[in-house]
């Protein structure tokens, strides 16, 4: 809480923005479900906002929750997968790599998502999120099959194609607007490629407009999951453009 040693580093996202450095109340450190309900009611019983924040990466650092609770979900690690249909049920501190890392590593899967390994996962997932598999296997969030997330009294609900179905659909893109806080996700995972090919093409500024042009005039195609590849331009306030595309297995 302010005025512990403590709180300074605590309160903290990875956004340093001298302008939009965060002021909670307090910040609670949670490592269960349980610890999640509690903090949610704790707030709403003070009249107080109650945030989540998993890889505390948000751009305006919405997860600092000034003047409220944060919830800080870091310690929630845990991954199963339904070995059959290759479903992945994984917590919400997971930051990217980590998920990749465990899913790989321990199951031969991996899940469309970002390329930071720093960010967190939960907010990738819930904000849509779109990363080298995604011409293959669609957006972070397509892949979502059901959410656990704890309400603002402090109920722990399901919400899937079945139970809470707005709150589902909510949960496939509404970002850091998702009214709840999501403790673990169910999603589609897929087999892990284990063969990448690369290419990374760079061209000058005067040379951007032919190459943006031919480039969409293909677009149609090499969006089609069967060529299993990604590709994408990235334009800065720079000398060049860059133009990587990967290709798998």
């Amino acid at each position: 809480v302010q005025g512990e040693s403590s709180w300074d580093e605590a309160r903290r996202c990875r956004n340093t923005r001298v302008d939009i450095v965060p002021t909670p109340l307090a910040v609670v450190r949670v490592s269960c479900e349980e610890e999640v309900q509690a903090a949610v009611r704790c707030a709403a019983a003070q009249g107080v906002q109650a945030c989540a924040r998993a890889g505390a990466h948000g751009f305006e650092n919405a997860a600092g929750c000034s003047g409220g609770v944060a919830i800080d979900l870091q310690d929630l690690q845990n991954l199963a997968v339904e070995s059959a249909s290759k479903v992945a049920h994984f917590g919400a501190g997971h930051t990217l790599g980590q998920l990749y890392y465990k899913l790989q590593t321990k199951y031969d899967l991996v899940v469309p998502g970002g390329a930071e390994s720093g960010v967190g996962a939960s907010g990738l997932f819930l904000g849509c999120g779109r990363g080298m598999l995604t011409q293959l296997h669609g957006l972070a969030c397509d892949t979502i099959r059901g959410v656990r997330y704890v309400d603002a009294r402090g109920e722990l609900q399901d919400a899937n194609a079945d139970t809470n179905p707005d709150m589902f659909w909510m949960a496939k893109g509404g970002g850091g607007e998702f009214p709840g806080i999501v403790t673990e996700f169910i999603v589609q995972a897929f087999p892990a490629p284990h063969s990448l090919y690369a290419r990374d093409c760079t061209f000058p500024p005067e040379k951007a407009k032919a190459l943006i042009k031919t480039w969409v005039s293909h677009l149609p195609e090499m969006s089609d999951p069967v060529h299993q590849m990604f590709t994408h331009i990235t334009m800065w306030n720079s000398m060049y453009v860059n133009f990587p595309s990967l290709c798998f297995d």
